[in-house]
This record gives C-alpha cells, sequence and structure tokens, in this order.
C-alpha cells in the first residue's frame, strides 16, 4: 500500500509539473555592421563593402543617390560610388533596417583636388607623355610655383578654367625619374608638394599577365603600350613553338625587345605563353646582357630555379632566358602553382632504354625484354619501311610501349619509343586551360638528368638528356575512347628520340593508341 501511494504522488508531481505554463523568452535583436558610422569614399569612385551581422532572418537597404548604387550580396552591402567631377564634397545617407533596429551609415566623397591643400601627393606615370590637370578654387594669378627642379616637368594656368596643368615630357632614357613641385598662394598658405615620377623608357617587357584570356585582352593591353600588331596566326609553324602556328605578333616600343609573339590556341582561344625577342639576335651571347635580363625578372619577383629559367608565384609563370637559331629571347610560360603533392611513378619509366645501346635493339631483342617483363604484344602496324610494334603490361599499370622500328637499317633499326599512360596525373595535371608537369614527375626526370629544354605547346615538354643525347617529349594527347568511337579519353605520352622532336602532329600515333587501348579492353573482359 506504501508503494501504491508514493507511486500517486509522483505520477501526480509529474502531472503537475508538466502543465505548467512554458515561460518564452525573447530573443535579444542584434545589427552590427563592420564599418564605423562614416565612410569615406575617393574622389574618383570605388566600391566598398560593409558586413552586415543581424540575428534577423533578413535585413533591406534604403537610401544611396544617383552617384551611390547599392546592392545586396548575401550578408553583404555594396556601396558604389561614381567619379565626382565638382569641387565640393558630396554626400548620401544609406540605412540598413533588421527586424525593429536600424542603421545609418553617411558616405562622404572626396570633390576634385584641391591644388593648395596642404600635404603630398605622388603621380606615378609611364614613359610617354602627359598631363595632369588640377582644378583650382583659388585665385591662379597669385599661385606661386617655387620649385621645378626638372625640365622635363613643365606647368601652365588657365584662370578661366580655373585649371592647373602639369605637362610631363616623355622618357626617353631606361632610368626612372623623379621631379617635384611646391606651391603656394601670394600669401604664402598652402604649402603643397607635387612629386612626379616617371618610368624609363621600355627595355626588358613582361608579357600581358591575364593568362587563359583571349586574343581580345591581349591586344588591349598591347595596344595601350602603343605596340603595334604586325602578325596574325598564319597556319604556318614556328621553329621555336614547334607545329603551333597561333600567333599574335606585336611590335614593341622597347628599343631591346622589338618583338614579342603570343601563342593563344585556337581551339579554346586561351593564351598560354609569350616570347620576347630581342633586336640584337647575340644579345645574349653577352654575359653583361644576360646578366641585366636575369636582374629584371628578380625585380619582378621571379626565383631561380635551374637552366635559366624563373618561376612568379604571383603571376604563376615560368620565364626562360636563352638563346636559339632564332636569337635571343624570354619565354613566358603560364604555370599555376601546384595546390597538392601528387604521386607520380616509383622509378622512372626507362624501359628498354635503360640500356644505353637501345637504338640496337631489332625486333626480336625487342620481343625478348617485353616477355622477361611480362609484355604482351597487342598490335602491330606497318608503315613505309618499317613496323609499330604496341605491348601493354598489367604490371605496368596498364601502360603501353609503342616500338618504331626500321626494318631497313641493319645497324641502329630502333627509331623511337613512346610511354602511354591513361593515368595522367602520373605525369602533369590540368588546370584553367593549362597542361602543367606535376613537381614530383619533374624532380623524377631530373634525378634522371633529364632536363627541360623548352615549351613545345599548350600539350608538350620537351626535355634532354645531354649525356646520353636523348630527348624526351611529354605529351598531353586526346585519343579516341576504346568503349565510345564519338568520345575523346586523354592519356600521357612520353616520347624518346635521339633527335629532336620534328613536329608535333601526332595524329598517326593517336590511331595506333586508339588501337591498342581497344584491345587491351577486348583482352580483359
Amino acid at each position: 500500500m506504501k508503494t501504491y501511494i508514493l507511486s500517486l504522488v509522483c505520477l501526480l508531481s509529474w502531472t503537475f509539473v508538466s502543465c505548467k505554463p512554458s515561460i518564452e523568452i525573447a530573443q535579444v535583436q542584434s545589427l552590427e555592421l563592420s564599418v564605423q558610422e562614416q565612410v569615406q569614399m575617393k574622389q574618383e569612385g570605388e566600391e566598398v563593402e560593409v558586413q552586415v551581422r543581424t540575428t534577423e532572418t533578413d535585413w533591406s537597404f534604403l537610401g544611396g543617390g544617383s552617384w551611390l548604387k547599392l546592392s545586396k550580396s548575401g550578408n553583404k552591402l555594396i556601396l558604389k560610388g561614381a567619379t565626382n567631377e565638382e569641387l565640393q564634397k558630396r554626400k548620401a545617407s544609406v540605412i540598413v533596417r533588421a527586424g525593429e533596429l536600424s542603421r545609418t551609415i553617411e558616405v562622404e566623397q572626396l570633390g576634385k583636388a584641391q591644388i593648395l591643400e596642404s600635404g603630398q601627393k605622388t603621380y606615378e606615370v609611364d614613359q610617354w607623355a602627359k598631363e595632369i590637370t588640377f582644378i583650382v578654387d583659388n585665385n591662379l594669378e597669385d599661385l606661386e610655383v617655387i620649385s621645378s627642379v626638372s625640365d622635363w616637368v613643365k606647368y601652365e594656368l588657365n584662370p578661366k578654367k580655373k585649371e592647373f596643368r602639369i605637362i610631363v615630357e616623355e622618357n626617353k632614357s631606361y632610368d626612372e625619374r623623379t621631379a617635384t613641385l611646391y606651391l603656394r598662394d601670394a600669401d604664402g598658405n598652402g604649402d603643397s608638394k607635387i612629386t612626379i615620377k616617371q618610368e624609363g623608357a621600355m627595355y626588358y617587357v613582361l608579357p600581358y599577365g591575364g593568362f587563359n584570356q583571349t586574343e581580345e585582352e591581349v591586344k588591349a593591353f598591347e595596344t595601350q603600350r602603343r605596340s603595334v600588331l604586325i602578325g596574325k596566326p598564319s597556319g604556318l609553324a614556328n621553329s621555336l613553338i614547334g607545329g603551333n602556328a597561333n600567333l599574335w605578333t606585336f611590335e614593341t616600343k622597347s628599343k631591346a625587345f622589338n618583338v614579342i609573339q603570343y601563342v593563344i590556341e585556337p581551339d579554346e582561344r586561351r593564351y598560354r605563353n609569350a616570347i620576347a625577342w630581342a633586336t640584337d639576335p647575340r644579345l645574349f651571347a653577352r654575359d653583361r646582357e644576360f646578366d641585366k635580363a636575369v636582374a629584371f625578372l628578380l625585380k619582378e619577383g621571379f626565383v631561380p630555379r635551374r637552366n635559366s629559367t624563373y618561376y612568379s608565384e604571383k603571376h604563376e609563370c615560368q620565364a626562360l632566358v636563352a638563346m636559339s637559331n632564332e636569337g635571343s629571347f624570354i619565354m613566358y610560360t603560364f604555370e599555376p602553382k601546384q595546390t597538392k603533392e601528387m604521386a607520380t611513378f616509383g622509378q622512372f619509366p626507362w624501359g628498354v632504354l635503360q640500356d644505353k645501346e637501345w637504338r640496337d635493339y631489332d625486333r626480336e631483342r625487342v620481343e625478348a625484354w617485353e616477355k622477361a617483363n611480362g609484355g604482351r604484344l597487342v598490335l602491330e602496324e606497318e608503315d613505309d619501311g618499317g613496323i609499330s610494334l604496341v605491348f601493354a603490361s598489367d604490371e605496368f599499370g596498364g601502360m603501353l610501349r609503342i616500338y618504331s622500328i626500321n626494318e631497313r637499317n641493319d645497324v641502329r633499326p630502333l627509331v623511337g619509343v613512346q610511354h602511354v599512360f591513361t593515368k595522367t596525373d602520373q605525369v602533369y595535371y590540368y588546370d584553367r586551360g593549362a597542361t602543367v608537369l606535376t613537381n614530383e614527375f619533374a624532380t623524377l626526370a631530373r634525378k634522371e638528368k633529364f632536363e627541360f629544354s623548352r615549351y613545345l605547346d599548350a600539350r608538350i615538354f620537351l626535355f634532354e638528356h645531354k649525356d646520353r643525347t636523348l630527348y624526351m617529349g611529354v605529351y598531353r594527347s586526346e585519343v579516341e575512347d576504346p568503349q565510345n568511337k564519338d568520345q575523346q579519353i586523354i592519356v600521357a605520352k612520353l616520347e624518346f628520340l635521339s633527335t629532336q622532336l620534328s613536329q608535333t602532329d601526332d595524329s598517326l600515333d593517336k590511331a595506333i593508341i586508339t588501337k591498342a587501348l581497344r584491345r587491351v579492353k577486348l583482352s580483359n573482359q
């Protein structure tokens, strides 16, 4: 009985407690902005982002004006001011509301420069003649120019328009220069100082920095620095860039590098690399000029790599300072920064090339090597005076090996060897339309004494092994999908030759690779 009573009491207690009315505590509203109550905006106009933090689910704004446009982007309020062409400052109010709360931002924009306001103003100009005009809300007849330290900076006064105009002459020397003007009114008020810094005439030239953009942006950049378009893509191969004929050529105003060429891929219309050609073909034959080119790159933020190559993380660009039969040049190549580690081969895939006398291999020796290493013949193609043998093996990760054999040559029948991989990230990665060798593969190649020689086009890198007079071309190639002829797949290809690559049209190789991959696929089913 005691147990029953106790249980009843507990039940009644639980019932009464659960029936008590709940007390709702209202959430405290808040609205905070990332700026103070006032925003100072430049005379030439600018865009200001204001972070809005509130407990409410939504917020709104009102205010602005004809010169101050407002917009909302997520939790940001965007204030976009136009240029103020008046002398006077102007103001506008912006109100941000969230629930029952509101915050006001006062926006003040400066008017045109008042030349006699105290303080220092510095203007940086390029090498060309230029005029800088100020509106002066003072009596110009009383304006006094205390000092002008150079004859390449002159000035004019126009009382009618209340204009003070500074005229800067073209700088024809390669050195930067600086001039200073001190101004004050007749009573000695103002104490204004104007400094003009002018760049030297172009000597070494950087290309347009907007990699992955089209020829329109390139042309606009070169036109702005007064270059003249003298050549469009002609369909002819360039001897330095191999078979890539997608060249836009400009004549620059630089006396040292009078021509710059841009490689713009026609299929994607994207700018990948550029070459600045020296006016004097033998320029870099003189050590002092080569050192000056290096000093220029270092000043622009490039750091040394190896074999006359330099890299800039800021520009995501490699620069190669070199000479060829065509002349002295600096080649700039788009190279995005690798953001993560990537696996490559455990050891360099030499194959039969491990034997320094690989050129002596005939069909019988090639087949013997493949048999000893688990390879199986998947394709044999005959051509004029020779054959192509394609082998595959599972332990090589699906790798194909293509041997080009000249049967007419009894002494050195093996002409070239190609290694093909469907797992491309062992060799390169693709970033914003550009093929980039992985740091890991490049390191592995250097360990085997392969040194980067030149960049042929958007898909091909040429390496040279000087000790063995051996060249390696690293390709990014599109071939027909063995499972669907209407689609393409990407493969990585290493081509080894005893002479430099003479052309980049690998259409015949693509057909052989497609057939071989199809047969490998069928044999595995």
